[in-house]
């Protein structure tokens, strides 16, 4: 089977999408795998196959066939330069937006992600198939794996033996405590934290933070609202479109 047609078979399978992460998962399904950089085939195939129109780019590394409907999507709103606001108004589900966004931004910047939130979507795409982390590595004692396996969304680095660099927990509507304590558990790992919420709730999540048991680490805490993280995302699509539209 030609790569264009295998790329076609599995979005098709797939409501229409597929991530770069997703295709790599399925490829194996339909065609023997050469031993050379075939995802690195893959991708030329489906970069060249975008530029003649029977694929389009609707997220940072996720694909679709041509006739595939996303215009409300936060992609679509940054591709036509509409505002952040406009995107976030017509938001019902911020958390699974907030997540989605981070996973894809954490593959943009070339991370491996993961999320616990498996049956979540954003944006019509499955945060799951988003991942390129499926499983938690087994980079520390099993209860403190099972603790982080937890978390929202995590990016771990490229390294053979991936540890995680960042962690991040959404938070609508508590006052944080839950979400710190799981970080808690990796203050001896090199790993930074992050508290994503709506910007009003920022005194709460300060006032937290001046509590034990965080009051001593409070520096290894950040806190990052909706508002910031989905310009990262549209400053990213921005930078993403420009790539790639000079690399075909």
């Amino acid at each position: 089977m030609k790569w264009n047609d295998l790329i076609h078979i599995i979005m098709e399978e797939n409501d229409g999408i597929a991530s770069l992460n997703y295709l790599y998962s399925k490829a194996h399904e339909f065609r023997e795998l050469p031993s050379s950089d075939w995802k690195k085939t893959l991708r030329g195939v489906l970069y060249r196959e975008v530029k003649r129109g029977r694929f389009k780019k609707i997220g940072l590394g996720v694909y679709a066939i041509q006739n595939y409907k996303d215009q409300f999507s936060a992609y679509s709103h940054a591709v036509q330069n509409k505002s952040i606001d406009q995107y976030l108004d017509k938001l019902t589900d911020f958390h699974s937006a907030i997540e989605g966004m981070l996973i894809e931004i954490g593959n943009f910047f070339e991370f491996k992600t993961y999320t616990s939130d498996i049956n979540k979507k954003f944006d019509g795409k499955k945060l799951s198939e988003l991942c390129e982390i499926k499983e938690i590595p087994y980079f520390t004692y099993h209860e403190l794996k099972e603790i982080i396996s937890k978390c929202d969304v995590i990016w771990f680095n490229k390294n053979k033996m991936p540890f995680p660099k960042f962690i991040f927990e959404v938070e609508s509507t508590t006052d944080f405590t839950n979400s710190m304590l799981k970080m808690y558990q990796m203050l001896d790992f090199n790993t930074k934290f992050y508290l994503v919420a709506p910007d009003k709730r920022k005194n709460t999540f300060f006032n937290r933070v001046k509590r034990e048991p965080f009051v001593s680490v409070k520096e290894k805490f950040q806190f990052k609202g909706y508002e910031e993280v989905t310009k990262l995302y549209f400053s990213s699509v921005e930078h993403y479109e420009l790539k790639t539209n000079f690399l075909l």
